[in-house]
């Protein structure tokens, strides 16, 4: 564990690392700054009577530099690891705070610190500390907000047009194929192009453009006075009973 990671107040720890990586060194750095002060002579030792049955004891007065130094990375490291032991219980930071209940908080907080099991597998607070095969990792969440949409529609590429089949002329079946010989001895191709044009194609017949006879001549008769109706005779087996009237 790194210097970073000791004093981050996030992510999880398991017990076995409160007990070995912020319980211990907390506490010996705590002796060993009291140790340097007292070696150098900025906190001295004396010595206090006691009951008998107690013998004497032993006490420092003051507090030296390393002193404080060491009470100030303890205080900050040491909040540090508690909160990162709650969250292993999925519990938040801030119950860090029941330790200043008397006698019932500190209690309450070493049983549930140092020796209750953290929570089985991710929790809110990060992926579990213990690991192992199979166990299912926590993984951030990802970005919120708006995200672009599905690809926009796209022409789909020219597809290549269609040419015409070259043009295959007739070619005879191989000599052999078949049945019996194929063509048949003799056999020609067909003439190409058109058959020449009859004798006469593209005349006109006799008489074409000629008028008929008697074209442009009068009927006979044309021209000639009529002939004046005789009397009337009465009416005949189909005539009527009026005498025809004469509009000269």
């Amino acid at each position: 564990m790194g210097i970073g990671s000791w004093f981050s107040f996030a992510g999880r720890i398991r017990r076995r690392t409160w007990w070995l990586a912020y319980v211990l060194p907390i506490f010996a750095i705590s002796v060993l700054g009291t140790v340097i002060d007292v070696s150098l002579g900025f906190v001295t030792l004396v010595a206090e009577d006691a009951a008998p049955a107690d013998g004497f004891a032993v006490a420092t007065h003051g507090f030296g530099p390393f002193s404080i130094v060491a009470l100030l990375v303890t205080i900050v490291g040491g909040l540090a690891g508690q909160v990162k032991r709650w969250h292993d219980r999925d519990k938040s930071g801030w119950w860090a705070l029941i330790a200043l209940i008397p006698i019932v908080g500190p209690i309450w907080a070493l049983v549930e610190l140092g020796f209750l099991s953290g929570t089985d597998g991710p929790n809110r607070f990060g992926p579990d500390p213990r690991g192992g095969a199979g166990a299912p990792q926590w993984q951030p969440a990802g970005p919120q907000g708006w995200q672009p949409g599905p690809p926009q529609w796209q022409q789909p590429a020219a597809q290549p047009q269609w040419q015409p089949p070259p043009a295959q002329g007739w070619q005879p079946p191989a000599q052999g194929q078949g049945q019996g010989a194929y063509p048949p001895p003799g056999w020609q191709p067909p003439p190409q192009g058109y058959p020449p044009p009859q004798p006469g194609y593209g005349q006109p017949p006799p008489g074409y453009g000629q008028p008929p006879p008697g074209y442009g001549q009068p009927p006979p008769g044309y021209g000639q006075p009529q002939q004046p109706p005789g009397p009337w005779q009465g009416p005949g087996p189909g005539g009527g009973s009026v005498p025809p009237v004469r509009r000269d």
